[in-house]
């Protein structure tokens, strides 16, 4: 969602005529752009950086649910919040995530969790790379598997091939805490995959995604990922995700996503 100075074809036409260099087409010219690269989703200044490194906007709220399923007589449902504060390079997120599984529409599990993570950005002409620590709140309503906090630390890797379409990497790895009853293996995931920005709304993303268990006997998790952003007025966001996974090592084989957003 770029903020153009001009109309676009009247942009085109100064480009002709005078040679104006533009490669990351928000209407700035490379000359005077002090962000050169800009993704695609951002409104820039005058000086062609986003208006959320110059203070403006901050905050990030989004609320969605997950969906897992083979069929819908025996699926899972997670509520997720989220709420992130960006200043300058640093991030700082906290999340929630409740989870219910049912069986034949009668509840047979439930588990809350709590996520605060920080993450600083490190940036290139055309790689953005933000490194994140963060730990893990499980609240269990049985107290004998009551788990110690888990901690984890990530990588994102964004790489622009142009303007429109970009190649990422995402790499967390999580010590997990332990129960009364339970010793928990440490694990690791990553997902790795290409989008790109259809429009200046509308950006879609394919990806491979991969998690091992904390538990010893359960095979690792594999999926393949179908992810899209839409931007709205008013700062608003929608984003929806479908996974289908690729092995049988868990009770479902797809997975859908709704979120909605807004930046204030």
């Amino acid at each position: 969602m770029k903020f153009l100075p001009i109309p676009y074809f009247l942009l085109i036409l100064t480009t002709s005529l005078f040679a104006v260099n533009d490669q990351d087409i928000d209407g700035v010219d490379d000359a005077h752009d002090l962000c050169i690269n800009t993704p695609f989703d951002k409104i820039v200044d005058e000086n062609g950086c986003p208006y959320d490194t110059a203070g403006t906007k901050k905050f990030t709220f989004q609320i969605g649910e997950d969906i897992s399923f083979n069929s819908f007589s025996n699926k899972t449902n997670t509520l997720n919040l989220f709420l992130n504060y960006n200043y300058k390079k640093w991030d700082f997120s906290l999340s929630s995530t409740n989870y219910n599984a049912t069986n034949i529409n009668t509840l047979i599990d439930t588990e809350d969790d709590l996520y605060l993570t920080a993450g600083y950005l490190f940036q290139t002409n055309k790689l953005n790379t933000k490194i994140s620590v963060g730990t893990k709140f499980a609240f269990m309503d049985d107290d004998a598997i009551d788990r110690d906090n888990d901690y984890f630390i990530s990588t994102n890797f964004d790489y622009f091939i142009s303007p429109k379409q970009n190649i990422f990497l995402y790499y967390s790895y999580t010590f997990s805490g332990n129960s009364d009853t339970t010793d928990y293996e440490n694990f690791h995931s990553f997902s790795i995959g290409t989008g790109y920005a259809f429009t200046e709304k509308w950006y879609s993303a394919l990806s491979y995604n991969y998690a091992q268990s904390p538990y010893a006997n359960i095979r690792s998790y594999k999926a393949l990922s179908w992810f899209n952003y839409y931007t709205l007025p008013h700062d608003f966001y929608i984003s929806c995700n479908y996974a289908r996974t690729l092995n049988h090592s868990s009770d479902y084989d797809h997975l859908f996503s709704f979120n909605i957003g807004v930046k204030f």
